[in-house]
């Protein structure tokens, strides 16, 4: 029993000590108290290890409670806990660690522990398993009875109760070493940080081989409502899973008290007010600092680094409407090539109706592997018409031609951008075709671009933007991110970006042409230059 590795002494020093606890009823154990309250009991015996009330029991708040009642609560008709899955979402500071390390303790060691228990602490990357392995590491440390209990082996972050043999183990978001794997309890900390499902598909597939299985995450909000943290928070409810939300309404301002503890629910116990205030006028002053003063601090829905199109904005301009009713009418395009394996995207602004069309192109062959990459539902955006899978692995030209060729025909087409990579065999087939098309090269700079952003823009803030709901181009317009030179232009930037944004890219091209093109200045497949 106790510990290998540093710390070997101090802790077998302790187990020494704890023969009076060991004899002493615990307070979870009284006879007929449910299962929620035990796990409250057990987490309020648990000691404060550092900062100024280092030495004190833990003592949870009522929203901490609430959440432990949420999950544990529930019965089945044969008294089983219900509960499989459970989210807490709230900003940061608010317990977090404290909270998930306990719960994990009264798995492996305390109320909910079972023989053979295997009890998983799920993070992003090392430094994040670290935080929670040293959290629940010092919580044993300064609990005689629990460090008696245990042997914690320090090289690979694993801790063992050598009554029940229940193990404790680390791990970070490499699903590589999760398969397999048979969790009783799991925990994953800041899953909105995480990029990939995987773990937390595996940890959550692999609950089927226990009866009582229970995964718990507490995360701040993901920033955007594709990822799965989002999908969680936002599902309809069912029995066996439960979700807590404490948010900061969306268009609250930033120095509401109001909204501060709608996020906090720790404001003015542990969780300082003054330091608070603080972050909250600095993000007043500070433009920069408010995005991810809201996502983190407010636990808002929004990107940290601020985003170039707001949600809101976007889903206003979302009323559907009859493409046929644009027939006819006059429109300017953007041509958004991918390279060989990616996304192609075309589109097409109508600025006098202040509508927007656009097509997406995916090679088949790619669809289930980019889907998996992008976390996103291509194939059912492909089943419900907003892109289309082309055969093969490589981007298909000649679908993009006839397209090309079919929307020539129904609409008024003053202009299509361009970027001039990769377009060649493109412009050729258009040639060979004989398929006149005023094709106006984009070059993708500043210059360029500064017009045609502010143009976007304009036309997305006055409502003069509907693009019919088309889901593929909400998730680019969350993932896009603008940069800014020295003298204020802006342009879509593919570094900081989230993630794909071609058919954004398009739009944005569309938009400047319409601004700034002139009949005179274009040009036709037979006679390719730029005026």
């Amino acid at each position: 029993m106790g510990v290998r590795g540093p710390g070997d002494k101090r802790l077998r020093a302790a187990a020494r000590s704890y023969d009076e606890a060991a004899q002493t009823a615990h307070p979870w154990e009284k006879v007929g108290m449910p299962e929620a309250e035990r796990v409250i009991a057990f987490l309020e015996t648990l000691p404060i290890v550092m900062g100024l009330k280092a030495g004190e029991n833990l003592r949870l708040l009522e929203f901490q409670k609430q959440f432990v009642r949420g999950v544990y609560g529930p019965r089945d008709e044969d008294g089983e806990r219900l509960v499989r899955l459970a989210a807490l979402s709230c900003a940061r500071g608010n317990g977090k660690s404290a909270v998930l390390s306990g719960l994990s303790l009264a798995h492996l060691i305390g109320p909910c522990a079972e023989p053979y228990g295997e009890i998983y602490a799920s993070a992003l990357d090392r430094e994040q398993a670290s935080v929670l392995y040293h959290q629940t590491r010092a919580f044993i440390e300064a609990t005689p009875w629990m460090a008696a209990r245990v042997e914690i082996k320090e090289y690979n972050k694993t801790i063992t109760d050598v009554e029940t043999q229940s193990r404790w183990r680390a791990l970070t978001a490499d699903a590589r070493k999760a398969h397999g794997l048979a969790p009783s309890f799991w925990i994953a900390d800041e899953v909105a940080q995480w990029r990939s499902r995987d773990l937390w598909d595996n940890l959550a597939t692999g609950m089927g081989k226990r009866a009582s299985a229970l995964g718990v995450t507490i995360s701040t909000q993901a920033a955007d409502d594709l990822h799965f943290f989002s999908e969680m928070l936002d599902a309809e409810p069912t029995p066996t899973v439960y979700t807590q939300l404490h948010a900061a309404p969306d268009d609250c301002a930033l120095d509401d008290p109001e909204a501060w503890a709608a996020a906090n629910p720790a404001l003015g116990d542990f969780l300082n007010e003054d330091q608070f205030a603080d972050a909250a006028a600095r993000a007043i002053r500070s433009p920069s600092f408010e995005p991810s003063f809201r996502l983190l601090q407010l636990n808002q829905r929004i990107a940290a680094e601020g985003r170039f199109i707001e949600q809101g904005e976007w889903d206003a301009n979302g009323e559907p409407f009859d493409i046929e009713t644009l027939e006819g009418c006059e429109c300017y395009g953007g041509l958004d090539l991918g390279s060989t394996r990616d996304l192609t995207s075309l589109a097409l602004y109508f600025p006098g109706e202040g509508k927007l069309l656009s097509w997406h192109w995916i090679p088949s062959d790619t669809v289930a592997k980019r889907a998996e990459k992008d976390r996103v539902p291509y194939g059912q955006w492909i089943a419900e018409g907003w892109a289309e899978a082309t055969n093969g692995n490589a981007r298909d030209d000649l679908a993009i031609l006839l397209k090309i060729a079919d929307v020539r025909g129904r609409f008024d087409i003053r202009g299509i951008a361009y970027d001039r990579w990769q377009i060649e065999r493109l412009k050729k087939m258009l040639s060979d075709e004989g398929i006149d098309l005023p094709m106006v090269e984009f070059v993708q700079g500043f210059r360029s671009f500064a017009p045609a952003v502010d143009s976007f823009e304009t036309a997305l803030l006055t409502g003069k933007l509907r693009h019919n709901g088309n889901p593929l181009l909400r998730w680019q317009a969350g993932n896009t991110m603008v940069e800014t030179d020295a003298a204020g232009n802006r342009k879509p930037s593919k570094n900081k970006s989230l993630d794909k944004t071609d058919g954004i890219v398009a739009a944005i091209m569309a938009c400047g042409l319409a601004a700034t093109q002139k009949p005179e200045s274009y040009i036709t497949a037979d006679s390719i230059h730029v005026l």
